[in-house]
């Protein structure tokens, strides 16, 4: 059985591994630069 010690570093790392996940993977995917409309104005 593992110590409680163990247990606990493996809750942090698991913690630090999926921290943001999902919003770093929409960022890879689809980036944070806006639109060029937003930027510039529907023209």
């Amino acid at each position: 059985m593992a110590s409680p010690t163990k247990k606990l570093k493996a809750v942090r790392k698991n913690k630090r591994n999926n921290a943001g996940k999902r919003r770093k993977a929409q960022n890879n995917n689809k980036g944070t630069t806006l639109k060029a409309s937003v930027l510039f104005g529907d023209e």
